[in-house]
């Protein structure tokens, strides 16, 4: 019972898109958008400054090296 259910995946709160300064996190079209996965980052836009990750609840984003 003490498992998360949301842990690692989104669930479109948004905190991402809204608080990237280079506005390099955007929602996935729904179209292409599956279960826990409805952001994509734009790493031409994408600085590395983290902010994504730290507003993130669930620790879907990680910023690690490669893809």
């Amino acid at each position: 019972a003490n498992r998360c259910m949301s842990c690692g995946m989104c669930f479109e709160c948004d905190n991402c898109v809204v608080f990237c300064p280079q506005e390099a996190v955007k929602r996935t079209p729904k179209d292409k958008a599956t279960t826990g996965r409805y952001v994509y980052t734009d790493y031409a836009r994408c600085v590395g400054c983290h902010i994504c990750a730290d507003v993130c609840p669930t620790g879907y984003i990680d910023m690690a090296m490669g893809e």
